[in-house]
């Protein structure tokens, strides 16, 4: 499996944690990946987008919120990843607008936007 990944470009190692995530695998199998993907970083040969960071960390969320695997990754990237998150511009759906307005017609206090720290969201 590697030596597959060797053939990999930063992108395609993003897609294929990301899209494991959302087809929702086995996380173990995911796990080399992650361990891959963490050992490109500290050896400097992967560059990662914002893009791509995006799409890690909430691989990342997946991986060890919803399966409640150990984190394979390095602080510094889970770090770098869930700031690329954070900053990226946030829309408010629809729904999201009619059910802050209908709790403000009743007289509650929205807050609209309120950004967990742990994940991000």
């Amino acid at each position: 499996v590697v030596t597959k990944l060797d053939e990999c470009n930063d992108q395609e190692i993003t897609n294929i944690l990301w899209s494991n995530a959302v087809m929702n695998t086995n996380p173990k199998t995911v796990a080399i990946v992650f361990t891959y993907l963490s050992n490109q970083y500290q050896r400097k040969k992967i560059t990662l987008s914002k893009e791509n960071m995006c799409q890690i960390h909430q691989a990342f969320l997946w991986f060890t919120l919803e399966h409640g695997q150990t984190s394979l990754l390095p602080k510094d990237l889970i770090k770098e990843c869930i700031m690329a998150f954070i900053s990226q511009q946030k829309t408010t759906s629809k729904l999201q607008q009619d059910v802050a307005a209908t709790f403000q017609s009743l007289d509650y206090v929205v807050n609209k936007e309120v950004i967990c720290p742990k994940t991000g969201y």
